[in-house]
């Protein structure tokens, strides 16, 4: 038992040695508590000075080695790079080998990275380290004053913070600030500066956080043997067009940018109001309870939204119906065990001729049916969408030939949208061109590309309602819009049962404005409402028992309405007219989910469209299998992280 204690308890600490050392590894940090830097040996003729950054950190977690990147950024070169850890001199390498005690350099075109290595690992403790280096060629030198000016704590320290820092200046005796006349300024941390004759100092009041930079500028008396570094005059250049040229420019192109905004949008609301604005119409009832002119359902449709749409389509098949040129059949075909049903739709044509139908009304019947005379629905799935453009393009041709409007819809639409997209061509032309400039030049130049886009997109916006209606069309599109609203809210201007006679020759405009579902619904509930003569349900029995013949007379003399014989039929069982009735009176009841389910089927399969091919995206020309390293992706060269520890 003693055994199996101590085994435990020998197994608990080495879990918890290494959920320690785990939770340690995970979260180590470094903590400046100190980051002094001294600038000393000051030589202003050769344009030199010695730095001494002097560290004192708090490790949390092991640690084995440091960096220090000095950036070329306004100077000519940096040397004679010592690095001390607790006082103790490292010793300098040619190559980075990770031996203690020892540190290497790189020079880049940015700067001089330096990696040292420690002379023993740290773990959880406080060392003490000093980096010393050579700065040539970072003076400035103007005749109203030389400057020193020196990032003493830079921004990036790997989101670790400092606690206090100092920055000491020792002017070389001549050369201390003159009072009133030379500034002595530090940047990013709030500091507090010291000035004693020759000796500067400025220190970080609450330290310097982990984004945050510690920098000091001095200006002192000119020398006149002072050696101008080679970079000074481009930055000056520079520097003299940022402060003094760009505002200017950034203020012009804004308010060049604004007025491109602002005019181009106006200029396209003018387009709009001088072309693109329907004739005003004189009063229009707020309904008409009857169709205002002989337009048929699809052209209307297309004139009140003008575009032609789908449904437009279809409500000249429905129309075509009415009118006697064909016949919608419904089979329907009881499920397993007479749960659910299914039902399939046929197009069947009538023996009337197509002879004085309107080109677009031809060209619906030519793609329905093609040669036949019957054509299931299914059949035209995925088939017959390549037909709706043409299509479509009748219906705005029809309202050009009935006056409505002076040119086709789309084409005026297509007109102003690539007027719209070339302006945005231009947009990213220009736009390209700005972000190529935008750092030697200034970062608003992007506006004027922007306020163009913005024009751009506008008259995309604005060039879908650019087709004007004539006079002519605008009365008309007023008319049938009080015809609409009749339809869309019969209950508040009649009743339901008063225009039952009305259902199947306003059924095709229903369809046209979109109100078909809840116009079959309202009418589904009057019994006085007969099966259109063209819908032909074969479920229900009676004469649609055998189904619709094509090619054959529609009706053959028989009504919709079921009054079709002159006296009563005998029937097998007793039955009698009144049986008959139950089957044709009444039958929209019956069959206006079915009515319903044609035309949402019907919507559906004339905008099918074939499944697009998928593939894995290889090339066609390859080999049979890979030379080698796996078949699967993955395993591509480049990318990943980057990180330090």
């Amino acid at each position: 038992m003693r055994r199996r204690l101590i085994l435990l308890g020998f197994v608990i600490m080495m879990l918890t040695g290494v959920v320690s050392i785990s939770a340690t590894a995970q979260s180590r940090t470094v903590f400046w508590e100190r980051w002094d830097v001294e600038i000393t040996n000051i030589d202003t003729a050769n344009n030199s000075f010695q730095v001494r950054e002097q560290y004192t950190i708090r490790f949390t977690g092991t640690f084995t080695f440091g960096t220090a990147t000095i950036l070329k950024n306004n100077l000519e070169s940096i040397d004679n790079i010592q690095i001390y850890e607790a006082g103790n001199p490292l010793q300098a390498s040619r190559r980075c080998n990770e031996i203690r005690g020892t540190f290497c350099t790189q020079s880049t075109q940015e700067g001089v990275s330096v990696v040292y290595y420690f002379n023993a690992p740290v773990t959880n403790t406080t060392r003490e380290f000093t980096i010393e280096y050579t700065v040539r060629g970072a003076l400035r030198v103007y005749e109203e004053g030389d400057q020193l000016w020196w990032i003493a704590v830079p921004e990036d320290k790997y989101g670790f913070s400092v606690g206090e820092s100092t920055i000491r200046v020792e002017m070389p005796p001549g050369f201390a600030p003159r009072a009133g006349i030379d500034p002595v300024e530090t940047y990013g941390a709030a500091g507090q500066i010291t000035v004693e004759g020759r000796f500067i100092t400025a220190q970080a009041i609450r330290g310097v956080g982990a984004n945050e930079k510690f920098e000091i500028r001095v200006q002192y008396p000119h020398d006149p043997n002072a050696r101008i570094a080679s970079w000074q005059a481009s930055w000056d250049d520079r520097r003299a067009f940022e402060e003094n040229v760009k505002p200017l420019i950034d203020l012009g192109l804004i308010t060049v940018s604004i007025l491109i905004a602002i005019g181009g949008v106006l200029g396209v609301y003018a387009l709009w109001y001088n072309k693109g604005r329907d004739p005003k119409v004189g009063i229009v009832p707020e309904y008409l309870s009857e169709p205002p002119s002989e337009l048929p359902p699809a052209v209307v449709g297309t004139l009140l939204d003008e575009k032609a749409d789908t449904r437009d389509i279809l409500s000249t098949l429905i129309d075509l119906g009415r009118r006697g040129y064909l016949v919608i059949q419904e089979d329907k075909t009881q499920g397993f065990l007479g749960i659910g049903a299914s039902s399939v739709f046929t197009f069947k044509r009538t023996d009337k001729p197509l002879t004085d139908l309107r080109k677009y009304e031809q060209r619906i019947m030519e793609k329905v049916f093609g040669r036949n005379l019957e054509r299931s629905m299914e059949s035209l799935k995925n088939k017959f969408y390549q037909y709706l453009p043409r299509l479509k393009e009748d219906l705005y041709g029809e309202l050009v030939d009935e006056g409505l409007f002076t040119a086709k819809p789309s084409t005026t639409r297509a007109l102003y949208n690539g007027l719209g997209m070339m302006i945005l061509f231009v947009a990213a032309f220009t736009g390209f061109f700005a972000l190529s400039l935008l750092e030697t030049f200034t970062s608003t130049l992007i506006c004027a590309p922007v306020a163009i886009g913005f024009v751009g997109v506008v008259m995309l916006l604005v060039g879908n309602h650019m087709p004007a209606k004539t006079r002519k069309g605008a009365e008309e599109a007023a008319k049938w819009e009080a015809f609409r609203q009749y339809l869309l809210n019969l209950e508040k201007y009649d009743t339901v049962e008063g225009v039952a006679d009305k259902f199947d020759a306003y059924l095709p405009y229903a369809v046209a404005f979109g109100l078909d579902r809840s116009w079959i619904r309202r009418f589904s509930r009057v019994k006085t409402v007969g099966t259109p003569i063209w819908y032909y349900p074969t479920y229900r029995g009676g004469r649609y028992r055998g189904g619709y013949r094509a090619g054959s007379p529609l009706g053959g003399g028989l009504s919709s309405n079921g009054d079709m014989f002159p006296g009563e039929i005998a029937r097998a069982g007793g039955g009698g007219l009144g049986e008959i009735s139950d089957d044709m009176m009444g039958g929209l009841s019956a069959i206006s989910d079915g009515l319903s389910n044609m035309l949402n089927s019907a919507s559906r399969v004339f905008t099918s469209t074939p499944a697009p091919s998928s593939g894995s995206g290889s090339w066609s020309g390859g080999g049979r299998s890979w030379s080698g390293g796996g078949s699967f992706g993955g395993g591509g060269s480049g990318g990943g992280s980057r990180g330090f520890g």
